[in-house]
């Protein structure tokens, strides 16, 4: 298992994530370039967005990773 993932062509040590946007990103500014993405709250205040199925590929590997082993027993 790899202590990265990928979001945006950018590599992410999965132990910085904070949390991750459940809905996409709406400000409504027109100039916004965020619009639709989910964000992904770093340590520190840093945050990337990510596509719809990078967020999704990143709470995959989080629970694969940080899951509770537990509960598939």
């Amino acid at each position: 298992m790899s202590a990265f993932c990928t979001i945006d062509d950018k590599h992410i040590l999965l132990y910085r994530i904070v949390w991750v946007s459940a809905l996409p990103h709406f400000c409504g500014s027109e100039d916004c370039e965020q619009e639709g993405k989910y964000e992904v709250h770093l340590e520190n205040g840093d945050a990337v967005w990510a596509a719809q199925e990078e967020r999704d590929e990143v709470l995959v590997t989080l629970e694969a990773t940080y899951g509770d082993d537990e509960q598939s027993e």
